[in-house]
């Protein structure tokens, strides 16, 4: 049911009017108008809308659905690419691919001069845009005709050059598409660093190194840099993982023929990310407000570059920076359109700040009103942690802040509980060891009675291992700790004061 959905509503968009299609079928172009004006989302809605109470109500609908499918499929063919293609690369790219499919249907039915012209003008385009999945074949049909069909010397040798690099070309991006997907699919499953697995891409990458050496295109290039950088990133060498970010920006920032923004954001997350690390803030904000302007408001990277500019701010202690971006983005009413972790991770983000302000660290603007209820956002995610993620991690250490400013220490002891599940009787040096030292610390608070003097000193072996690995040679998930651990552990420290008071009371 989602690809017909996705179908008719793209054609809805582009206001197609070849409707006559459906004109035989009523039954089709109801299915047709109702997918597109979302009045069927499932396909038990469009299966008892047409067939309420029949017996072969299954049978009746997919083959009903078939039909409407071989109808939209058909029509996209008749789609005006000067109307529905973003850009100029889009346009050429979806001519290729129409073309091609016409190509492939004459020589189907042996319609060789037809396709020969239409071949011989499409792999102009498709070399042009680096469409190599696409080049290799018609270069294939084309040395072929003028080696045997139609002898023609100058052509049949310039095809088959042409077949012999791009057979080369398209199997590097092959395999610079495997070991990216093998890397992207080993970050799903693990995100943190997994040293085994680093020996595995360091070798991808030496081996994607002696490919762009004597061969490039738009994608070959695009996969094997994720990979160099990938390279870096797993095992927390954020020193060359910058330096290959930079130099992939070079590379992208000169491909002015087409549109690189995704690329180049990404990239610039990744370099982002790594000056974080290292400390080097001042250039981290740089380097991400320089590239704002490439992400729409609407547009997940838009939100994506805020939360680095964001916890850049919280890192290097800039709160005030903090809360004017988070400012923005809670001003952008396409926040609750994005998908659920993303709002997720910014409702964290608003609750650290606002935990800044109640603990003094921060200045609430006059006339701006939070509407945050700590008791609210503690109730909310406690019923949704579930699993062992190091977001869970993040969610429970802010309820444990929140509740320290409240002296309410008897909330806390089921919090830390909450933790012990996260961490391991014996500190490892792996891609916990942080992590690991700071529940440990934490969990100190129960053990010392909440005393601050006994609390630090039984927690001071701890912290010292937590300082002996700082967070630039961690090698852990990048994004864990919203604020370094060694702050929020100040900051507990200075929650346990007898004397201290919150600033601003919570409502």
């Amino acid at each position: 049911m989602d690809h017909l959905i996705e179908l008719a509503q793209f054609l809805s968009k582009n206001k197609f009017k070849h409707l006559e299609v459906f004109a035989e079928n009523s039954r089709l172009l109801t299915f047709y108008e109702k997918l597109r004006d979302g009045s069927f989302k499932t396909e038990a809605q469009a299966r008892d809308f047409f067939f309420p109470g029949d017996k072969n109500a299954k049978a009746y609908y997919y083959r009903l659905a078939q039909q409407l499918e071989e109808r939209l499929f058909n029509l996209l063919f008749l789609v005006d690419f000067n109307q529905t293609a973003a850009n100029q690369i889009q346009k050429e790219v979806l001519v290729c691919q129409r073309n091609y499919a016409v190509f492939s249907s004459l020589i189907a039915r042996f319609m060789r001069k037809s396709a020969i012209k239409i071949a011989e003008e499409t792999i102009k385009i498709s070399l042009n845009i680096e469409l190599t999945d696409v080049t290799l074949p018609l270069a294939r049909y084309l040395s072929t005709h003028y080696g045997i069909h139609d002898p023609h010397k100058k052509k049949y040798h310039y095809y088959s050059q042409l077949v012999e690099r791009m057979q080369e070309l398209l199997n590097a991006e092959i395999l610079a598409e495997k070991y990216h997907n093998s890397i992207l699919f080993h970050h799903s499953m693990k995100r943190s660093a997994d040293l085994t697995f680093a020996k595995m891409v360091k070798a991808y990458a030496q081996e994607l190194r002696t490919y762009i050496q004597r061969l490039s295109s738009y994608r070959l290039n695009m996969l094997s840099h994720l990979c160099f950088v990938y390279e870096h990133h797993l095992v927390a060498d954020y020193e060359k993982s910058a330096k290959a970010c930079q130099a992939a920006l070079e590379f992208f920032e000169k491909q002015t023929q087409r549109d690189s923004r995704s690329i180049i954001l990404t990239f610039t997350f990744d370099l982002v990310t790594s000056l974080r690390m290292l400390g080097h803030y001042s250039e981290a904000i740089e380097k991400a407000q320089k590239v704002i302007s490439l992400a729409p408001p609407n547009n997940i990277n838009w939100f994506i570059i805020h939360e680095m500019l964001l916890i850049t701010h919280l890192h290097s202690q800039k709160y005030e920076s903090a809360l004017k971006v988070l400012l923005e983005v809670k001003s952008n009413l396409d926040l609750s359109k994005q998908s659920s972790p993303l709002q997720e991770r910014w409702r964290i983000n608003e609750a650290m700040l606002y935990y800044l302000i109640r603990a003094g660290k921060l200045q609430q603007p006059e006339g701006v009103d939070f509407k945050f209820r700590t008791k609210k956002f503690i109730n909310e995610f406690t019923r949704s942690i579930h699993d062992k993620s190091g977001n869970n991690i993040v969610l429970i250490t802010i309820m444990i802040l929140f509740l320290l400013l409240d002296k309410d220490y008897s909330s806390i002891i089921d919090k830390i509980d909450a933790l012990k599940a996260y961490t391991h009787r014996h500190l490892r040096i792996d891609e916990t060891y942080r992590t690991n030292c700071f529940i440990k610390m934490i969990m100190q608070l129960d053990k010392a009675n909440f005393h601050p003097i006994a609390v630090q000193r039984k927690a001071e072996p701890y912290y010292q291992k937590l300082l002996a690995v700082p967070l630039h040679k961690a090698k852990q998930d990048y994004d864990l700790e919203i604020i370094p651990y060694e702050t929020l552990w100040a900051f507990m420290l200075e929650s346990l004061e007898p004397d201290r008071k919150t600033k601003v009371r919570d409502r």
